[in-house]
């Protein structure tokens, strides 16, 4: 529903305290806007790299434990892939998404790669999984200053690599993923 102009004007002529009891019953409702202002208001957005690393400490604790099945592998992921989408949303980190999301992937590969290839003739989704994450990855780079693609080349490349020969290669070559990264 959008505001009218009436109702916004009706707003801002209530007194401060009528403001306030309105404002924090809608945040009790809404723990993600409480989240970011959280963020915003009370840690002054100093707290980006904590977070990060809290972040990263979970998916090494996740990633650690050897998979039963691609499947179950996969489904580690998803959350983790969540926690990130949460981050950016309580903290609007764009390079924070960039960096967890290569993170989580490089880990998953270099501690599960030799599963996932043991696997394959089970691993159809996860490498659907692996490809289309790193789309949406090369995606979002393609918004970023240049100046800051040295950051990140060398783990793409490796991304990169890893799915066009050894991981998934149909379906890197479906998606049209690059062979290097940037062209």
């Amino acid at each position: 529903m959008s505001l009218s102009t009436e109702l916004k004007q009706a707003i801002s002529h209530l007194p401060s305290a009528e403001k306030d009891k309105l404002l924090f019953r809608l945040l009790r409702k809404d723990p993600d806007m409480c989240q970011r202002l959280y963020f915003e208001l009370v840690e002054e957005g100093d707290s980006l790299a904590p977070r990060r690393e809290e972040i990263q400490a979970e998916m090494q604790r996740i990633l650690k434990f050897d998979p039963y099945s691609p499947g179950y592998l996969m489904m580690d992921l998803r959350p983790l892939n969540g926690t990130i989408t949460r981050h950016v949303k309580h903290t609007r980190d764009k390079q924070g998404e960039i960096h967890l999301t290569l993170y989580m992937l490089r880990s998953c590969l270099e501690l599960h790669g030799a599963f996932i290839i043991a696997h394959l003739h089970r691993a159809d989704s996860l490498q659907n999984y692996l490809v289309k994450r790193l789309e949406t990855v090369l995606e979002k780079l393609s918004k970023i200053h240049q100046d800051l693609f040295v950051e990140y080349e060398a783990d793409v490349n490796y991304l990169l690599t890893q799915l066009h020969t050894r991981i998934a290669p149909i379906h890197a070559h479906k998606a049209k993923l690059p062979k290097q990264w940037p062209d």
